[in-house]
């Protein structure tokens, strides 16, 4: 082979290179979701100089704090699912609101969560409550002490006791500091699972009507919703021929009832480390779910910074106060 056939070789492969990067599931003409490989800190303030932070602080730049966990998502995707599409969140929701002139910063990603039902499986990592606690505080202190006003927590790990964490973190540090701090969360979650009245001043609310009807079986972790977004959006992060191999657990309510109690119990009941259908994926209906999840909670953040939500208050006027 010659010197010439050599050179057109290589700039044939290199412009298929070119031209096939990001072709599949998560082509798309919008900007990548990513520029720097799978980094959760892309587009976030870690990768922002100290200059530009005082910059969007003086611009009033509002805050997006993703929440998730590492923990076991079946033998077909890695463990860092619930970290991945809680940045995912965020970055979508910072792009809707920036469409809409909110100046927007994502809050280097959290990811020491609480796991009570993946913590037997090896990788799942835990801490303890109060660590969560003290550690979400102490971040959301930061926030607060360089000047940003307004900051809300995207959440994406279903631990009820993780769950509680940030709710009493954030509730803690608006009293104590000062302030505007939030966690989004649906209304569904918030009463039926919390039992918040939807009143409480550290909480905003994603309406029941956004919440998408449940399947016939539950798909709680690492199923055809978690799989269907991670193809989409994370395509390496996922074996996608093992996930076609995997049969649904078909699990009820009292299952997850049971499957709740422990690590022990969770094992035992999902032993793969999965709680629904993980064969049924649908990358195309993940990705229209997460496009309305996020068209909704970035209206619901706009609508609260411009007041006007309509949630009532027992105050004299009915009129919420931050």
């Amino acid at each position: 082979m010659n010197f010439k056939k050599c050179i057109s070789y290589s700039s044939i492969i290199f412009f298929l290179i070119i031209f096939t990067k990001g072709v599949g599931y998560g082509a798309s003409k919008e900007p990548p979701i990513t520029t720097q490989g799978y980094s959760i800190f892309d587009e976030t303030i870690v990768d922002m100089t100290w200059l530009k932070v005082e910059k969007a602080i003086q611009e009033g730049a509002i805050v997006l704090f993703p929440t998730g966990s590492i923990e076991a998502h079946g033998p077909h995707m890695s463990l860092g699912v619930d970290a991945y599409l809680a940045y995912l969140k965020c970055k979508l929701i910072k792009r809707a609101l920036e469409s809409r002139g909110i100046k927007t910063i994502i809050a280097p990603p959290y990811f020491w969560g609480i796991n009570n039902n993946m913590g037997a499986f090896p990788g799942s990592f835990t801490v303890r409550k109060q660590t969560m606690k003290a550690l979400l505080y102490d971040i959301l202190s930061s926030f607060k002490r360089w000047g940003f006003q307004y900051l809300f927590v995207i959440n994406h790990h279903g631990d009820t006791e993780h769950n509680f964490a940030i709710l009493e973190a954030v509730k803690e540090a608006r009293i104590d500091m000062g302030i505007n701090a939030y966690y989004v969360l649906s209304e569904f979650d918030a009463k039926v699972r919390y039992k918040l009245t939807g009143r409480e001043h550290h909480v905003l609310l994603i309406p029941s009507s956004v919440i998408s009807e449940r399947p016939k079986y539950l798909d709680i972790h690492a199923g055809s919703e978690e799989t269907g977004l991670m193809v989409h959006y994370f395509p390496d992060q996922v074996d996608i021929k093992m996930a076609k191999t995997l049969k649904p657990t078909n699990l009820t309510l009292e299952g997850l009832m049971e499957w709740d109690q422990s690590w022990d119990d969770a094992k035992r009941i999902t032993p793969l480390g999965y709680f629904g259908d993980p064969a049924g994926f649908n990358p195309e209906t993940s990705r229209q779910r997460m496009e309305d999840f996020v068209k909704d909670v970035a209206g619901l953040i706009e609508n609260f910074l411009k007041r006007k939500w309509e949630v009532k208050s027992p105050e004299k006027n009915n009129r919420r106060r931050d």
